[in-house]
């Protein structure tokens, strides 16, 4: 499952004043999300990492959720039914397992970004101050995405993205949403194994270091 992203083009023209754009972003990072709060589109800088306001033990904290569990525990049915968001992301990056070594690859559309479905939550601190979070939400791979591994994370194409969105969105329907709903990347590459330490920034994380795949 992916556990890297690149957000370097913000979602709207206007991102809040304190975000940085990141080519290797890693789960425990600050990112960009696309919430609705009260009936209004909202970009929000927040961690990425699900810390809701009853738990203890942040460092469980998971940064991604399979879709296939989100009816199935407690701690995920909530904020599916009341705190959805969406990651506006340019790309990702999924492992491919070659004998003892493992090849990064990168996964994006051939122009412009992907909405990847994800769920957001509140910290509340005892002084009042308080922090949100995300998790994306991952399914079975599908497309490209499947020669690489079993996980991607849920991409939505921009019909899919207001469905989850809409409070009048039956709950019933959210998870046959994101199950069904198919890959939106539509080219893949190799990129420089070095991009797999999380300190390493810049373009040259997603460059390409051999041939390219595309549907």
């Amino acid at each position: 499952m992916s556990g890297r992203l690149a957000q370097f083009n913000p979602p709207l023209a206007d991102p809040p004043t304190d975000w940085q754009p990141s080519w290797n972003l890693s789960p425990g990072q600050p990112i960009l999300i696309l919430r609705r709060t009260e009936r209004q589109l909202e970009c929000a800088r927040v961690l990425w990492k699900l810390t809701p306001g009853w738990m203890r033990e942040l460092d469980k904290a998971p940064f991604n959720v399979r879709a296939e569990w989100l009816l199935d525990k407690a701690q995920f049915s909530q904020p599916l039914a009341q705190r959805r968001c969406l990651l506006p992301i340019d790309g990702y990056y999924l492992w491919h397992q070659r004998g003892s070594r493992k090849q990064p690859w990168y996964l994006r559309r051939q122009s412009g970004g992907l909405a990847v479905a994800g769920l957001w939550e509140r910290y509340q601190l005892d002084d009042g101050q308080f922090w949100d979070s995300c998790a994306l939400i991952s399914v079975p791979a599908k497309g490209l995405a499947r020669q690489l591994g079993e996980r991607m994370p849920a991409t939505l194409n921009r019909g899919e993205q207001a469905i989850w969105l809409a409070d009048a969105t039956a709950f019933s329907a959210l998870q046959p949403l994101l199950l069904n709903a198919a890959s939106q990347v539509e080219l893949i590459h190799p990129v420089n194994p070095a991009m797999s330490n999380p300190g390493l920034q810049g373009p040259t994380c997603c460059a390409p270091s051999g041939r390219s795949q595309s549907l």
